[in-house]
């Protein structure tokens, strides 16, 4: 009998040593991933794309917002950007009514603040059918897009 409570203590003892240790680990990874792609994949509104940055600011005069990539030494230029399918149709028939013909692609954006922000602009989108409004909501997401990106 001796020979197994001296044998079940060694164990506990053993027990609690490694279970405190890994504890301890798990605690110090708090918050930090480990997933290299993580993000999420975005519509973006493409309106043109333009061989110089004269070009793409004379045909982009009518706009009232707008970013742009440099890809392969073109300019490309986009109106609007969203998570949700409902709000990219409602943007693009927007546009539409406004005579623009777009073309939607999507991106992997990794930018929390970014995708965050996004959230809240696709909830006001999402329960509107007022042009004024859409407009206004997608300058704001083109604003703070542009904000985040080249601030950081």
């Amino acid at each position: 009998m001796k020979k197994y409570i001296l044998s079940i203590s060694v164990a506990l003892i053993i027990g609690t040593i490694f279970g405190k240790f890994f504890l301890e680990q798990y605690d110090s990874y708090e918050g930090i991933r480990f997933s290299s792609n993580e993000g999420e994949m975005l519509y973006f509104i493409r309106y043109g794309i333009y061989a110089s940055e004269a070009e793409m600011e004379k045909n982009t005069l009518s706009l009232v917002n707008y970013v742009y990539n440099i890809i392969d030494d073109k300019y490309y230029v986009y109106i609007g950007i969203t998570k949700e399918h409902d709000n990219l149709i409602k943007l693009n028939n927007y546009y539409s009514s406004l005579g623009y013909q777009t073309i939607t692609e999507e991106f992997l954006i990794t930018n929390k603040e970014f995708l965050d922000e996004l959230v809240n602009f696709d909830s006001i989108l999402a329960n509107t059918n007022d042009e004024v409004v859409i407009s206004s909501i997608s300058s704001l997401i083109l604003e703070k897009y542009e904000e985040i990106t080249n601030g950081s």
